[in-house]
Formats: C-alpha cells, structure tokens, sequence
C-alpha cells in the first residue's frame, strides 16, 4: 500500500470538510436563493466525495498498478506550465483594459496553439467558437457585465 497515496486523500478530505465548514457559517440558504456559502459547500462536498472515492478505491485495490512518483513528475514540462501561468496573469491583468472579447481570442489562441500544437486554421477556429459560446452563455444567459475594452467590443 502506498503510505503517500493514503496520506493525500486524508489531506484532501479535511481540506473539504474545512471547506464545507466554512460555507456552512457562511450560510447555506436555498436553492432558489442561495447565500454566500452555498457554492463553497457544494464545492468542498464534490471535492470530499472524490477523495473519499480515490481512497475507497485505493484501500480495495491496494494501490496496485499505481505510477511511481518519478512516472508521474518526471514528463512534466514545467516550461510551459510556468508560461501559462504568466499569460494567465498577464489576461487577469489586462482584461478590463482589452475587454473581454479579444482577450478571451488571444488567451485561447496562446494555449490551443503552445499547449498542444496544432494547425492554426484549427486554433483561430476553435478560439474563435469558444468565445461566441463563452460570451452567448455568460452576457445572453447569465446577463453578466462583461467588460468591452478600449476597441469597443
């Protein structure tokens, strides 16, 4: 049995039970009208249930066929995940400044085409659908204010 894999799910679920506390004093209220802690509750209670699943699964199986901690760390391309880290930063920074529209276009432009590369008729596509989808759910759904930039859109 792997004492690591034990371990993290137990950190994990306290870290739900932690947050699952919090939305509760937060107050929970209803379904039709919920407070301030209703989606940190819901949020630590998913988080809980997978861990207490990963840790079911883990006890049964005896973690069994489970990667090395050098199988697992060792083929990640820390490179690109500190450069999305900044573009990530750099999009918070200047959304309000670029608006959402455009900024939304290039931030996915940036990870369909570093991330994983692939052709960029297939990427200006792709980002240029997932913000039309981004935007009709969140300005036309949710009827959010979503900020227009200094081109006007």
């Amino acid at each position: 049995m792997k004492k690591s894999f034990l371990i993290n799910d137990l950190i994990w679920i306290g870290f739900a039970a932690v947050v699952c506390y919090g939305g509760l004093r937060l107050g929970f209220g209803s379904f039709q009208q919920p407070h301030a802690g209703f989606m940190p509750f819901l949020s630590g209670l998913v988080l809980g249930l997978l861990a207490f699943f990963d840790l079911v699964s883990g006890l049964v199986t005896r973690w069994k066929g489970e990667r090395t901690d050098q199988e697992i760390w060792g083929n990640i391309h820390w490179g690109k995940i500190l450069l999305t880290l900044a573009v990530l930063s750099v999009y918070t920074a200047f959304f309000t400044i670029v608006g959402f529209t455009l900024s939304t276009i290039l931030l996915l432009l940036f990870l369909f085409r570093v991330m994983e590369p692939k052709p960029w008729w297939e990427v200006l596509i792709s980002s240029l659908i997932c913000t039309l989808v981004f935007y009709v759910g969140f300005k036309i759904g949710l009827d959010s204010q979503l900020p227009r930039g200094f081109l006007g859109f």
